[in-house]
Parts: structure tokens; C-alpha cells; sequence
């Protein structure tokens, strides 16, 4: 051995100490930022379970016991799209539908109403919650998150089951009733809720996925109005007349939520559909509308 080893070796075991030192303070770290994570997750269900409790004393039931509901059938879950007066709506009367915001108006010329309806936009429920009251029929089943309940007089409301909507999980996907994610459309709260009643195939309509908002339709609050424009399947749908606006959409963000949805349907063996015609959404399988009814 030559002269030159001893030193080398001390200079290796002190670079090897130095590591060891380097890794114990990053298992403490690790081993800190695990401690926080299980603690947010606990109080996360503490919280859901509470909410779960407060529900059902005040409304006498919950989304849990939607669970399963439909379990192995097929919905269609129906966007607000101006695509919808492309398709023959009749066709969904007897489907089970699950549908969201003002889409009562289309309601008598469909000749149907859908069995499940949904609103998760505050500035949507604050100012449309009495029109909701007036429009949407009894025997609806009514999914409104428990933060906006307080905007609706729920003596002129019936069927309402509240739903705990988790804002800190936002672009994610979730098939616990205890608390479904943000997906900054009411579309991927509806889907989620279609994978919680069990059903095996979920198909959407009315998903354009594509809004035209000119600067001039958008205030300095960045809410915009419906006024002249056409993103939806009726010219009343916006209700600008009566100084209506609404939150602008994130696309980007959306996507995200129909993706995280996409994944989900694959690793649970849940097939979602689009037969929205000319979506701008390609998350999902597209397929025909007409093809998914015998002739």
C-alpha cells in the first residue's frame, strides 16, 4: 500500500460520514413531511365524516346512499352545450340522465327531466337559486355541495341531498362519497357521481368543451355575460337579460379533471363515452350518438 493511502482513506471515510449525515437528515425530513401528510388526510376525514353526520341529521340522507344505486347500468351524463340541437334528445326518455345548471329550460321540449341534477358554481347558485326552486321539478334528485345550500330556500326545494366538494383536491377524481374533487366543471362532479351509484358505462352529450367569449362580454371582475353569444343549447341558457354572469371557464383545468377521470374509468373498468358531435374534448372514447340506441 502506498504512502499516499491512509490520507485517502480518511478523506473517504470523512465524504462517506458526510453522506450518511446528508441521508439521516433527509429520512427526518421525509419522515416530518409523511408525519403532516397523514395528519392533513385525518383531518380531512374527520371532516367529511362530521359533514357526513350534519347531513343526514338535516336532510335525512347523503350521497353514501346513492352508493352503488346503479350498479353495472349505463347513464348519460349531459353537458349544456349548443351541440345538444344537433341530437335527437328525445331519445334519452328513458335513459337515467344525469344533468346540471339551468338546463331546465330545455326540459318541456325534450319531454323528459332528468332523474339527477347538480349546481356547484356559487355565483351561479347565489343569483339563479330561486329560478332553480321555481323550475326544477319535486321529484328531481337535487347533488348541491353543502357551501352553497345557504343560498337556496330548501322549504321550496325538495329532494336535495348535499355533497361534500373537497376545493383542496382540485383536478383529481374521486369515487368516495364522502367527498367528491373539484374539477372546475359541474360536468366532472357529475361524472364522479355517476361513478359512485356504480354505473358501468358512462356516457356524455352536451360537452362542446369549446366556449367564444369576446373581450367585450367580460367584466372587470373577469365574470363574463352570455349576451350575443351562443355556448350553450339555448339563447336563455345564459340569462343575461336579467344580469346574470358567470365564472370564466378554465379549459385547461377542466381538462385535467376529465382526464384524471379517463384514468380512473380504465383502472376500474368503467367505460366513458363521448357522443358530444364536435367536441373539443379528447379525454374520452368518441362514438355516434344514434349508434347507441336499437334502431
Amino acid at each position: 500500500m502506498s504512502a499516499a493511502d491512509p490520507a485517502m482513506e480518511a478523506r473517504l471515510e470523512e465524504f462517506l460520514s458526510k453522506i450518511d449525515a446528508r441521508v439521516g437528515a433527509l429520512e427526518k425530513t421525509m419522515q416530518a413531511r409523511t408525519n403532516e401528510l397523514n395528519k392533513l388526510k385525518y383531518t380531512a376525514t374527520l371532516v367529511s365524516r362530521t359533514m357526513e353526520s350534519i347531513f343526514r341529521t338535516m336532510f335525512g340522507r347523503t350521497l353514501t346512499d346513492f352508493a352503488g344505486k346503479h350498479a353495472g347500468e349505463r347513464c348519460f351524463v349531459i353537458g349544456n352545450g349548443p351541440s345538444l340541437n344537433k341530437i335527437d334528445m328525445t331519445k334519452l326518455k328513458n335513459e337515467i340522465t344525469l344533468g346540471s345548471n339551468r338546463a331546465y329550460i330545455g326540459f318541456k321540449s325534450w319531454g323528459f327531466v332528468y332523474d339527477y341534477w347538480m349546481v356547484q358554481d356559487r355565483i351561479l347558485a347565489e343569483q339563479s337559486a330561486e329560478d332553480f326552486c321555481k323550475n326544477i321539478p319535486d321529484d328531481v334528485i337535487k347533488f348541491i355541495p353543502y357551501t352553497i345550500i345557504k343560498f337556496f330556500d330548501i322549504s321550496k326545494l325538495k329532494n336535495i341531498v348535499p355533497v361534500h366538494l373537497d376545493y383542496t383536491q382540485q383536478c383529481t377524481f374521486s369515487s368516495d362519497p364522502f367527498a367528491i374533487h373539484e374539477g372546475f366543471t359541474v360536468t366532472a362532479g357529475l361524472i364522479q357521481i355517476a361513478a359512485i351509484m356504480g354505473f358501468k358505462q358512462i356516457i356524455l352529450v352536451g360537452v362542446d368543451h369549446n366556449y367564444v367569449i369576446p373581450e367585450q362580454n367580460v367584466n372587470t371582475d373577469k365574470k363574463w355575460s352570455g349576451a350575443g353569444l351562443s355556448n350553450h343549447f339555448s339563447d336563455e341558457y345564459t340569462n343575461h337579460s336579467n344580469g346574470q354572469v358567470w365564472e370564466m371557464p378554465n379549459i385547461e383545468k377542466m381538462t385535467r379533471a376529465y382526464d384524471a377521470a379517463a384514468r380512473w374509468g380504465k383502472e376500474n373498468g368503467v367505460e366513458i363515452l363521448n357522443a358530444t358531435p364536435g367536441t373539443k374534448l379528447d379525454s374520452f372514447v368518441k362514438v355516434d350518438y344514434d349508434s347507441l340506441f336499437s334502431a
